[in-house]
């Protein structure tokens, strides 16, 4: 049995991040396996008004507006709800449980020196289920938690993608399967939410709610296809109303630009880069990266036959 002493609030203030992180985990497993439920779901839809409250004095201090460009999606009494969103970091998840307007705990990946953090109590009390993504075990009880959770009526917030869009030429990145099998085990439905930041703007394309049979025929990979599918069609409207750029105006640099502009907007002192958002991304074993393609590069020796590989001439 995992056996995980609490301490106290203090003492977790000064210790340090990778000893905080191992804590809670163990603190997770430990509760877990003593089979504690998860419990305050009631008690948080009640205080929902005043976490809506918090979300409002929180966006008029950001300066932040938001545009919804179409909401689909229905409220359906007794019928618990995975909102599965696309995930552009900054304040986007502040923005999309406004744009929900309905109480959802939120599925939080590598909280870090959130841990430390006031947002982190605000998450407490608006409901959270975090879990250390390299840990399988921990992930394993996140996903029991949100079982439980959708079991007892209550709502998920989740990015099906698991990091910041960082890429350069995806709409919306790999996406986990998590958000398919948890709708199919529970009956929830899905609303899938696609959101984009310009400047201090978040613009949001809600879709219409749809459940999954626990008899469907579609494999979870299927499923989960049709739902980036989803994601990246609401997402690509948001895009559209953004007007043309010629790829010769787009300047040098660029994707340095905007990966630093995510990390920047993303960072506010947690500590989180742009390492962390590749890291925590989906990874295709079935897709060869640009890195791997030219990797042999690195340990290969120039040589007249083989000269065509660096494109270039040796005499």
């Amino acid at each position: 049995m995992n056996q995980q002493p609490k301490i106290n609030w203090w003492s977790r203030q000064n210790m340090p991040i990778e000893e905080l992180v191992i804590y809670h985990a163990g603190r997770r497993k430990a509760q877990f396996a003593e089979g504690k439920k998860l419990s305050g779901i009631v008690f948080r839809k009640r205080i929902y008004p005043l976490v809506k409250l918090i979300l409002k004095i929180d966006q008029v201090a950001s300066g932040e507006k938001i545009v919804v460009l179409r909401d689909l999606h229905t409220k359906k009494p007794n019928v618990p709800t995975i909102y599965a969103c696309t995930h552009i970091g900054g304040n986007d998840i502040q923005r999309s449980f406004q744009v929900m307007n309905d109480p959802a705990y939120l599925m939080l990946g590598d909280p870090g020196i959130l841990y430390r953090m006031p947002i982190y109590q605000g998450l407490k009390l608006n409901g959270v289920i975090p879990l250390e993504t390299s840990d399988r075990e921990d992930r394993k009880i996140a996903y029991t938690r949100a079982i439980e959770l959708l079991n007892s009526g209550g709502n998920l917030l989740i990015y099906p993608e698991g990091a910041w869009n960082v890429s350069p030429n995806l709409v919306v990145m790999k996406t986990f399967t998590g958000t398919v099998r948890m709708a199919q085990e529970t009956g929830a439905e899905i609303v899938p939410i696609a959101v984009e930041q310009y400047g201090k703007t978040f613009y949001f394309n809600v879709g219409t709610n749809y459940c999954i049979p626990k008899n469907s025929p579609k494999s979870a990979d299927e499923l989960n296809a049709n739902l980036r599918d989803t994601l990246a069609t609401l997402k690509w409207e948001i895009m559209e109303q953004q007007g043309v750029l010629c790829r010769k105006s787009i300047p040098a640099g660029y994707l340095d630009d905007f990966q630093a502009e995510i990390v920047g907007r993303c960072n506010y002192g947690y500590g989180f880069s742009l390492e962390d958002a590749l890291k925590e991304a989906f990874h295709d074993k079935t897709i060869t990266t640009q890195e791997q393609a030219f990797a042999h590069l690195n340990v290969l020796k120039p040589r007249r036959e083989n000269a065509f590989l660096f494109n270039k001439r040796l005499d």
